[in-house]
């Protein structure tokens, strides 16, 4: 499968921000700080990196929030991820701080851990309510992943079929996305889905939803993400592993998360559609009793 690469703007994002605000003296030597050593800006706190150049923490603080983040934590956690997009997987855990715990096992749980308490800040509860809505407004609903990522996609696609939408999930690329495409109209929806690399057919299919009036969703890991700017709503949830892969955890969180506000606006019809499944179950006699022997 083929990724979109990072474009060869360099820092132009960063730039771009950087360019609309007016910034001090020492807020300056933050940004020249970020260009010269993006590695370190990318892990260090904002404690030391105040230290390394000999500023207040606040300042630290300050350059972020003037650039329009609510501090160096949430700037920090996109920073991270446009550096992190331009390092090999293979490459990825050797870039990554040490971790404290005794073993991998424990480092990832934890870390899986605050990637849930992070999504609880980084999902725009506003823009959950709008997609909650396009969804249950939508005529029908195709989801587009790819790879690990598809295991998101299959999530909310089984439990929006269970909830009696009409959901599919395409993962195959190529000719499968475009003869998807080709069936939607402007009242039905696109979600995609998709983490750090991202892979071209999402985001290629994404532009193309919407160029056509379609509504897409983004679940992504980075505001900045090509993905995000190609999706009328973003829900962005971090993804960051202490090893070579994405880790999906607090993605699969808000995916149920959205299921459960989607059940709650679906209301009365929603539960008739989960009723009619259960009794389909039985009538299909699909699940292993207990007491069978």
């Amino acid at each position: 499968m083929t990724l979109v690469q990072p474009a060869n703007d360099g820092d132009a994002w960063l730039t771009d921000l950087i360019g609309s605000v007016h910034l001090t003296p020492k807020g300056e030597d933050v940004a020249l700080l970020l260009t010269k050593n993006p590695r370190a800006a990318a892990f260090m706190p904002a404690s030391q990196l105040a230290k390394e150049l000999g500023v207040n923490t606040a300042t630290v603080v300050r350059f972020a929030q003037l650039l329009g983040f609510s501090g160096w934590k949430e700037f920090q956690l996109h920073f991270r991820h446009r550096y992190l997009a331009r390092v090999l997987p293979s490459e990825m855990a050797r870039e990554r701080p040490a971790e404290h715990w005794n073993t991998p096992f424990e480092a990832v749980l934890h870390h899986d851990i605050e990637n849930v308490q992070a999504a609880l800040s980084t999902v725009d509860r506003s823009v959950l309510a709008d997609v909650v809505r396009t969804l249950d407004g939508a005529r029908k609903t195709l989801v587009i992943s790819s790879g690990s990522y598809s295991a998101v996609g299959h999530i909310l696609v089984h439990k929006m079929n269970v909830m009696g939408y009409d959901a599919r999930l395409e993962t195959r690329g190529g000719i499968h996305t475009i003869t998807a495409l080709s069936t939607m109209t402007e009242e039905d929806c696109l979600v995609a889905v998709s983490f750090l690399r991202l892979v071209r057919h999402v985001v290629v299919g994404s532009k193309e939803a919407q160029r056509q009036g379609i509504t897409t969703v983004a679940i992504t890991d980075s505001v900045f993400s090509p993905l995000a700017r190609a999706a009328t709503y973003t829900l962005m949830v971090p993804t960051e592993s202490i090893s070579w892969f994405q880790s999906l955890t607090a993605a699969v969180s808000v995916v149920n998360g959205l299921a459960s506000e989607l059940h709650a606006f679906g209301g009365e019809r929603v539960d008739e559609a989960i009723k009619r499944v259960e009794t389909l179950y039985g009538d299909f006699d699909v699940l292993y009793e207990r007491d069978q022997r």
